[in-house]
């Protein structure tokens, strides 16, 4: 369950090339509307669609990821990041459909990279994840199981429908 949660993560872990210099949530303003992303776990990519939208300061995220040949029914998981002034960083809790959850944080993006951790119901370890901006409409993100991991077990890219 793991592996879904980071693909789900990293819907809402990257932020656009345009909101390098925003500040808080305006960073992630970027994200609003619908994206298409294709990945997943090395040895059993899938499909997934993602909507978000903002809301008095959060974002909230929706993603249904397709069957996959290890998993045979859809998958269903609701993010809600926002921003934590006081200790400068960006906050996101999840919650799936089956009752898993992860917390996640990660500090203001520089550059078209950015580091996220996470720690996952399924598992318990921290993780963790870099997100590269590659355009105003693509991003790729790279997930590691463990926070010492230099292999990665997830990649995925999005693209934005509208």
């Amino acid at each position: 369950m793991k592996n879904i949660v980071l693909f789900a993560f990293v819907l809402a872990a990257i932020a656009p090339m345009s909101a390098q210099s925003a500040s808080g949530m305006a960073a992630m303003q970027y994200f609003v509307g619908s994206w298409s992303c294709h990945g997943g776990m090395m040895n059993d990519p899938s499909h997934a669609s993602v909507t978000y939208t903002m809301d008095n300061g959060i974002l909230r995220q929706w993603v249904s990821v397709a069957p996959t040949a290890k998993m045979k029914q859809p998958y269903y998981i609701a993010f809600e990041t926002s921003y934590d002034a006081k200790h400068q960083r960006y906050s996101q809790t999840a919650l799936d459909y089956l009752g898993g959850w992860s917390i996640s944080y990660a500090k203001p993006f520089t550059g078209n990279t950015e580091r996220w951790t996470d720690a996952a119901s399924s598992d318990g370890k921290l993780g963790w994840g870099e997100g590269v901006r590659v355009n105003q409409n693509e991003t790729t993100y790279t997930g590691y199981p463990s926070m010492t991991a230099k292999s990665p077990d997830f990649k995925v890219t999005c693209t934005r429908n509208s």
